[in-house]
């Protein structure tokens, strides 16, 4: 049994109800560290609306400032990271890069730049979602190699499993013998979602379900969209389909591939950002360029003409999604960060109080 000890989490992302996904990776981490004994206090903003900033701040400012947490960790950069950040004190702080706040945003500008180094310089230690950003923030942005870490969200391996398809289809009033592609993500252009809907026009054999909130494209008649997908019922529209698809352009690490492969289905795939990190080619998945209609299209059919093949894949995934990405097993490597930067800390407070014996 652990010494327990406290946590606070900071993050501009988090569910606001059991119905909303938005940072529910986030919330997720929070109940496995919970379950293994860790005390967690979160600081979250639960609006997607600007002014839930204001709140967010206010209570990130009380967290920041209570004397029982012993760690601080912030979940996107820079938003989440400003209070702890400047309020931080002596005590261990994490910040951890999801996406684009390591992929895009410190590049926009040279404000931004030196708003993310000032971050990475303050922290204790840097988590990444993938080692394609834990490698940009050491070579583009200065941070010691020894202080940063890749460990994703993961998935639940024990709730994203295989399910009955046929059953699946049912439930879903979906037909039986169609191929299915489904993509579950935000209805924008970045996510490839126009490639999606051209690729549709060349397979109208199969089905094409592409669900996320935003706004519906002009497509084909075998695209649907059905709106946003509650967490609760993704496991089993995961399991009604052949094959998931995510052409988008720029990625962390999908946590609906993830997904996917834990429940056996095969993807196609962009080889952006940590996605080939995720997906095996050839052997999980297809990985094509971004922006390669033409490549989705054969991707596609090569997944329809090769079942067997694309059953193997999936069985595959599923056994690489419990190896390297389950995430239970990467909660447990995230607290042995948090032990050896508080024992860390521990040593230097008694070198300090050994110091002024010696003064004395």
């Amino acid at each position: 049994m652990m010494d327990p000890y406290t946590l606070a989490v900071f993050s501009n992302a988090y569910p606001a109800s059991e119905r909303d996904s938005s940072g529910v990776h986030i919330r997720k981490m929070v109940e496995r560290l919970i379950e293994k004994g860790v005390h967690v206090k979160v600081a979250a903003k639960t609006s997607r609306s600007v002014l839930g900033y204001l709140p967010f701040y206010l209570s990130s400012l009380r967290l920041a400032r209570d004397p029982s947490v012993d760690i601080l960790q912030a979940h996107y950069i820079p938003h989440s990271s400003l209070v702890p950040w400047l309020l931080k004190g002596e005590r261990p702080f994490i910040i951890k890069f999801h996406g684009d706040d390591g992929r895009i945003f410190p590049y926009r500008n040279a404000l931004y730049r030196a708003i993310t180094r000032s971050m990475i310089h303050r922290a204790d230690f840097i988590l990444a979602v993938s080692e394609e950003i834990r490698g940009r923030l050491i070579t583009l942005l200065g941070a010691e190699p020894d202080r940063v870490e890749a460990i994703s969200s993961g998935v639940n391996t024990g709730r994203y499993l295989p399910m009955d398809r046929e059953a699946c289809r049912i439930t879903w009033g979906l037909p039986l013998e169609r191929p299915i592609l489904l993509f579950m993500g935000r209805l924008h252009p970045w996510k490839g979602v126009n490639e999606i809907v051209r690729a549709a026009g060349d397979h109208p054999d199969c089905l094409f379900i592409v669900a996320g909130p935003g706004q519906v494209p002009d497509h084909p008649p075998n695209c649907q969209f059905p709106g946003m997908i509650q967490p609760q019922s993704a496991v089993s529209l995961i399991n009604a389909a052949d094959i998931g698809i995510l052409p988008s352009y720029t990625e962390g690490i999908s946590n609906f591939l993830m997904e996917c492969l834990a429940c056996s289905v095969p993807v196609i795939a962009t080889g952006v950002g940590g996605t080939p990190e995720l997906v095996r080619d050839m052997t999980t998945g297809i990985l094509i360029p971004p922006h390669d209609t033409a490549a989705l299209s054969t991707a596609v059919r090569w997944m329809k003409e090769h079942p067997d093949e694309r059953t193997r894949m999936g069985e595959r995934g599923r056994q690489d999604m419990a190896e390297r990405y389950d995430e239970g097993m990467l909660v447990d490597r995230m607290i042995r960060i948090h032990r050896r930067l508080l024992d860390g800390d521990q040593e230097r407070r008694n070198s300090g109080r050994d110091r002024f014996r010696e003064v004395r």
